[in-house]
């Protein structure tokens, strides 16, 4: 079983709201370049960053199930969109070192995100626990200015500036989104009616 073997594992938290190619993209280079065994999508719960999720948990955890459906090397964890309470990054990393003891953890991050690891939920103690892999946004070479003596690797990915607001938007205003996210997930969103409502 996984668990009981040394694993090198990728994990992707978001809202995924809705998950769209540059999630997929930059999680499957991250595990060819990194050669991770496989990679954990995590749908937040009750996340402490963003003011309003617009598709429930139900409705995100189903939108990734499709989009990685067809891919033996994504998973999807449940693990925060269980919690009654905010979803902090690392108490779920803790949570699935517990599950995969002596794997080596990879947390995939944006760019945007990785310059703001020092303001995380006990940040100190949650770079002793992973190697960060970091999607740039463009050709210009990331900064290192974070003063935590951190471990982290960059991605050699396609940039994608893909945005799950952009894609909310469209759909709200009827324009396609064909080629941002799966057409399995296009299919969904279409018979649950999601995002029918204008972002704030």
């Amino acid at each position: 079983m996984d668990r009981l073997e040394s694993k090198k594992i990728g994990v992707l938290g978001g809202t995924f709201d809705p998950i769209h190619y540059g999630h997929l993209i930059i999680s499957e280079k991250a595990r060819e370049e990194f050669n991770l065994d496989f990679v954990i999508f995590i749908p937040s719960g009750i996340p402490p960053h963003k003011k309003k999720v617009y598709a429930s948990s139900f409705d995100r955890k189903k939108m990734v199930e499709f989009a990685i459906k067809d891919n033996k090397y994504f998973r999807v964890s449940d693990i925060e969109i269980l919690k009654d309470s905010i979803s902090y990054t690392y108490e779920t990393i803790i949570e699935i070192k517990k599950e995969y003891t002596n794997s080596e953890i990879f947390l995939i991050v944006g760019e945007d995100s990785f310059y703001d690891i020092p303001n995380w939920y006990r940040a100190k103690d949650l770079i002793k626990e992973v190697v960060f892999l970091v999607a740039k946004r463009s050709e210009k070479e990331i900064l290192n200015d974070i003063k935590l003596p951190l471990n982290y690797k960059i991605i050699h990915s396609p940039f994608v500036d893909i945005s799950s607001t952009y894609i909310r938007n469209c759909i709200f205003e009827n324009k396609s989104v064909k080629y941002l996210l799966p057409d399995k997930v296009i299919e969904y969103i279409k018979k649950r009616k999601l995002y029918a409502e204008k972002n704030d």
